[in-house]
Order: structure tokens, then C-alpha cells, then sequence
């Protein structure tokens, strides 16, 4: 985006006032004004509870005076007024500014999905899955999901015949070994560890919490191939904790760790044994600090539950053998959270590090697409592929629909129908040039992403009848950027006359006072600037350093509109010579001289964007002066004084 466009974006956004409506009638408003108005635009009275609401949306810190309010008063009637004359000369109709609002409604509208509903659906969701450990087992058959469709088939299969086994009388136990794939000679099922929310790849996890113990899975596909999983027991979750261990290898002799508790027992502080005596170098300089060990901890399983089952008010144990060797713990902390703010803090960062959500469009489609019943129909599109790949070398873009695929249904959404012409249309806008034999089943996938896209604005209205405050929000502040750039920032809009008038009565106000042509060469390395420097010197041009082959940034100047350090330097400096390096951002710099400028007068289209700009906040007094009056524009300060001292007392 460029800086007219960053521009643009921080004033409309800037603009978060309540949507209000007005027209253009100067006949006085004769009906009695309420209690509360604190001014009066056109035939509209503003209340200061409207008024403190759009104070209010803007005001970040929430604290304000009533000098606060006394000077907002007037920019909020002046904001009126100017919509009401947008109103007036049909900015709210404008083409331009009409599709612009559409491609923001379809962006806020998935942001808004996000904050409203997503997020804190799935936050609950993984706060009640984080409650509680499962322990599981599962049948595995390995198929990819790039196989061919023919072993994905017998694979589907043949989990689906162990699933009858298991339902029959055959335990999991059996079926793993008959049944589940091998590597290396082992078995890529069996028996699953305790575990909670964030250990396992997303699908297996969703199919096994919604799991009752002793209750077994439908088969899952995941990247592994399709599991058959069986739940066998769920417990309340047991708090991590933060570990600390002095820790001699297997293969050692024991008598290191016996050493090590002697020394811990006769009054030797902890660290002081960790560091005489733990093999464990990388947790020495932490005190044998291992961090925070729970059920999803990539330990061995036995490793685990020793440290769960340990007691923690001990201030460390006795020697303990595992599989990796012999240790002394100690429980440095059991994770218990004292306030509901601090759990819901901490739940956040593990649901983020656990990539439950996903801050993407495609995640929130696919969200909508469960929520609102998405039903692709297979043997329709299965026939329509069919047709596709039968034909001649062909573009999409000349296939013609058949008659039997025309009205079939293909794909519904919310209830929403759409027929193989809608797909064949589809194609025709976005693979126009592709030839027939290109399709693929990911295109259909596409398809149905672009129907729910298509839907999003109508189902976030829908869903969030509140959505639309901030359509209109966002659409007051395109038309007010518009309507001050026509009225007031533009200079195309102002007469040049006008302008070279104001420039020659005004032509000691735009002189140029001595400045310096210089060239400022930057890079990040001291010796490349050396390089150039030397180049330069032996009589070459700064502007071909960059043709040469130097890995320097290169910008001349000779307006003398760049002000303070490093640029101060230039003042001292003689013509044809280099400045010292000095620091510009995270580069290096230096200055070469060329001329010393003398002092004169801008010509009119030098002084062009000055005179404009001087002349700006004068043309926009003018033009509220006139909103002013064709509105009717009146401020109550003795109302706003009134209401605001009543709204202290009683508090």
C-alpha cells in the first residue's frame, strides 16, 4: 500500500462514530428538543447520549472532563453536517465508494467470525478438553493420502472389518496385532499414553474426545493412514510440574547418586550438588531444572508417571532408577492458578502454541462449513469428472454443460442449493484457459470455499445483527474522506488562478534559504562505503555507483527539506568533499557536497504543494462556515455543562 493509501486507511479507520442519518432541510425544526439535546444539524437533534457514545468509542483511556466534551461538541456537529451534505449530493450511492465497502464488509466480516464466535468457541472447547487426560488405543492401517484410489479403498476396508471384529467380542489387543500396519516389525498401533488436548494430530484428537469410555471410533483418516480408536478410561487432568533433577547415567556407578543424596542429607545445598555432581550438563546452570513435566511431556511413560505420583512437599527424594538413569528430584512448583484471569491467560498461550486456531480464511470457512451444514454430493461431481475427462482436448472455458448435469444438485449449503451449472460457471470465471484434462478434485474444493465466501457477509449479518453498526461505521468514514478530499484537500479543485494569486501576494513567505545538493550514499558496511567514496573521487558521478556494481543505497537533495541530525553536517562542509560516516537507520552514510545553494525565491510551481497546504485550513473553515449555515448547525453548551455536572453528582 503506499503512503496515500496508509493515509486514507488511518483516517476512515480513525472515523468510529455511530452511523446517523440526516437530510437536507434548512426549515426549522419546530418539534420541542428533548431534555437532553446538546445542538441541533438540520432537523436532527444530537443528545448527549449520543454524544458520549461517540466520544466514548474513541476515547481509549475511558476518563474525559467536561473541556474533553466542550471541544468534542462541535467536531461531532460539524461530522453531521458534513454527512448530511454527503448525503445530500449522493455519496452514499457512489459506485467507487459502494465496491470499496464490499471488499472491507467481506474482510471485517471473517475478522469478525473470528472474535465473535470462533475464538471463544474453540477457547471453551479446548478449556474443557485441557480438564481431562484420556488413555486410548488404536488399530492403524498406513495408507497416504496421495495413494491411489484403489488402496485407500482396502485400507477403509479393512478397518472397517476390524471395527465389526471389535464390535463381535475381539479385544484391541488382537486387532493391533492382526490388523495394524508394521514398521520395522513393529506394530504402528496399540496402546496410547495418558494424554489432553494439543498431543495428537487434530483429527484423531476431535474423533477421541467426543469418545465415551469404553466406546469405539467410526474409522478416522489422518495423515497416517485410518485409525480405529478405543477409549479406555478419561480422569480429571493432574497439574504439571516444574522439575528439578540431579541425574547420573545408566551405566554408571551407582554409588555417584547415592554420593549425591549423602551430600544433599549432611546439609549441602541443592545447587551445590547439582553442580558437583549431576551428567545432566545442559540443566546445571539452572539448578538441574528439566521444566514443567505433565501427560504430554515427550518423556518416556514410566518417566512420567513417577513424577506425577510423587509427593510434592518433599523437599527432594531418594535415589530413583528410570529408563534414561538415576535421579534425585525435586518438585519445584505444582501449577495452580490463583485467579480465573490468570488460568484464562495461560489456557490462551497453550490453545496458541497448540495450533487450534488458525488465523486464516480458509480455517474460518471451514468452521461455517460445519456450522451450517455443508453437503457436498460425490456422485454428482464423480459424474461431472467423468464427463470432463471423456472430452477432446478442451478449455474450460469452451465446455459446454450437459443437459443430465445441468439441474442436479452438487453441493448445498445453509440449506442453499447449487447445480452443476453453477460449478461449470464457476470454472468457466476461474479456469477459463485451462484445458479439461487439468481437473482435479482439489478444484471442487475450491468451489465449495468460494460458495461460502460468497454467502459470508449476508450469514455474518444474519448471525451478528450488530455487524452492521460497523458496515455503517466504515461507510460514514469512506464517505467523509471522500467528501473532504473533494471539498478540501484536493488540489485539483481549486482554481489555479486563485492559487498564483495568493502566491504572488504572498511571495516572501516561499523563499528558499541557503542549502546544499549533496548526495547521501548509505550501506551496511564501512568499507563499501569507502569503496564508493573512492570511486566517486576519482572524478565518477555518485549517480553510477549502482550501474558499477556498489551495494549502496544512493539519494540526492537539493531542497533543504531535511532537517537536524545527520544532516546537520552539511552546513560545515566544503564542495566536492565527503562528510564523516554517521549512523542513517540501521545503515551506514556518508554526504558528498556538490553545491552550496544560494538563497531565493520558489517559482509558483516550486512553492505549488506549500501554497496549497497553507491555503487548506482556511478552505476548510470556509466550507464548514457554509455546512454551518445550510444546516443550521447549534450547539447547547449550557445543556452539555448541565447534563455533565448532573452525571458527576450522582456518582
Amino acid at each position: 500500500m503506499n503512503e496515500n493509501g496508509i493515509l486514507k486507511t488511518l483516517l476512515i479507520t480513525s472515523i468510529v462514530f455511530i452511523s446517523c442519518t440526516g437530510s437536507n432541510n434548512s426549515t426549522q425544526n419546530t418539534t420541542p428538543p428533548p431534555s437532553d439535546a446538546v445542538g441541533i444539524v438540520g432537523n436532527d437533534y444530537v443528545t448527549y447520549t449520543e454524544l458520549m457514545e461517540n466520544y466514548m468509542s474513541g476515547n481509549l483511556n475511558g476518563t474525559f472532563t467536561l473541556q474533553d466534551l466542550q471541544e468534542f461538541l462541535p467536531i461531532y456537529l460539524d461530522y453531521r453536517a458534513k454527512l448530511l451534505q454527503a448525503e445530500d449530493n449522493g455519496y452514499f450511492n457512489n459506485e467507487s465508494i459502494n465496491s470499496e465497502l464490499e471488499i472491507y464488509t467481506k474482510q471485517a466480516a471473517y475478522a469478525y467470525w473470528m472474535d465473535k464466535e470462533i475464538r471463544p468457541t474453540k477457547f471453551d472447547e479446548f478449556k474443557e478438553k485441557y480438564s481431562s487426560e484420556l488413555k486410548s488405543s488404536h488399530v492403524l492401517v498406513s495408507v497416504g493420502f496421495s495413494a491411489n484410489p484403489e488402496d485407500t479403498l482396502a485400507a477403509y476396508n479393512t478397518i472397517s472389518e476390524a471395527r465389526e471384529r471389535f464390535l463381535s467380542g475381539s479385544t484391541m489387543q488382537e486387532l493391533d496385532q492382526e490388523f495394524s500396519s508394521k514398521r520395522d516389525g513393529r506394530s504402528m498401533g496399540g496402546d496410547l499414553p495418558w494424554v489432553s488436548t494439543g498431543r495428537l494430530v487434530a483429527p484423531f484428537e476431535e474423533a477421541l474426545f467426543k469418545l465415551e469410555v469404553g466406546e469405539i471410533s467410526m474409522p478416522v483418516r489422518t495423515q497416517f493412514g485410518y485409525h480405529l480408536i478405543y477409549l479406555e478410561d478419561k480422569r480429571e487432568r493432574i497439574p504439571a510440574r516444574r522439575v528439578n533433577h540431579i541425574f547420573v547415567r545408566r551405566g554408571q556407578n551407582q554409588s555417584n547418586i547415592d554420593s549425591a543424596y549423602s551430600a544433599l542429607e549432611r546439609g549441602d545445598s541443592w545447587n551445590q550438588v547439582v553442580s558437583e555432581y549431576s551428567e545432566d550438563r545442559p540443566s546445571v546452570p539452572n539448578n538441574g531444572n528439566i521444566g514443567w513435566v505433565d501427560y504430554t511431556s515427550n518423556y518416556n511413560q514410566a518417566f512420567v508417571d513417577t513424577l506425577m505420583k510423587m509427593d510434592p512437599s518433599l523437599p527432594y527424594t531418594g535415589p530413583i532408577e528410570s529408563t534414561y538413569g538415576w535421579h534425585i528430584f525435586n518438585i519445584e512448583e505444582v501449577r495452580i492458578f490463583e485467579t480465573e484471569a490468570e488460568e484464562r491467560e495461560f489456557l490462551l498461550d497453550e490453545m496458541n502454541n497448540a495450533n487450534v486456531i488458525r488465523e486464516s480464511n480458509s480455517f474460518i470457512v471451514n468452521y461455517l462449513k460445519q456450522k451450517y451444514e455443508s453437503v457436498p454430493e460425490k456422485e454428482v461431481f464423480d459424474s461431472i469428472a467423468t464427463y470432463i475427462t471423456r472430452l477432446d482436448t478442451t478449455s474450460f472455458n469452451d465446455i459446454e454443460v450437459p443437459a443430465s448435469l445441468e439441474s442436479q444438485v452438487l453441493y448445498t449449503f445453509n440449506n442453499k442449493k447449487y447445480t452443476g451449472t453453477d460449478y461449470f460457471s464457476y470454472l468457466k470465471e476461474t479456469r477459463a484457459d485451462q484445458l479439461n484434462y487439468n481437473h482435479r478434485q482439489d478444484w471442487f474444493e475450491r468451489y465449495q470455499e468460494s460458495v461460502v465466501d460468497s454467502e459470508l457477509s449476508d450469514l455474518t449479518l444474519a448471525e451478528f445483527p450488530e455487524f452492521q453498526e460497523q458496515i455503517d461505521s466504515y461507510k460514514n468514514g469512506i464517505v467523509i474522506y471522500q467528501i473532504n478530499e473533494d471539498s478540501v484537500w484536493s488540489s485539483s479543485t481549486i482554481d489555479s488562478t486563485f492559487l498564483m494569486e495568493r502566491y504572488e501576494a504572498n511571495v516572501e513567505n516561499y523563499q528558499f534559504m541557503d542549502r546544499s545538493y549533496y548526495y547521501m550514499v548509505t550501506s551496511r558496511q564501512d568499507t563499501t562505503l569507502e569503496n564508493a567514496k573512492n570511486f566517486v573521487l576519482e572524478g565518477n558521478s555518485p549517480d553510477s555507483l549502482l550501474s558499477n556494481g556498489f551495494n549502496v543505497g544512493v539519494n540526492s537533495d537539493s531542497t533543504g527539506a531535511f532537517q537536524g541530525e545527520p544532516f546537520d553536517l552539511l552546513q560545515d562542509m566544503e564542495v566536492g568533499t565527503f562528510s564523516q560516516t554517521f549512523e542513517y537507520g540501521q545503515r551506514r552514510g556518508i554526504f558528498y557536497l556538490v553545491e552550496k545553494l544560494p538563497a531565493r525565491t520558489m517559482t509558483f510551481d516550486e512553492a505549488f504543494n506549500r501554497i496549497v497546504s497553507d491555503y487548506i485550513p482556511e478552505r476548510e473553515q470556509n466550507w464548514l462556515n457554509r455546512l454551518r449555515n445550510i444546516y443550521e448547525v447549534e450547539a447547547f453548551p449550557e445543556v452539555l455543562e448541565s447534563k455533565y455536572m448532573l452525571e458527576q453528582s450522582s456518582e
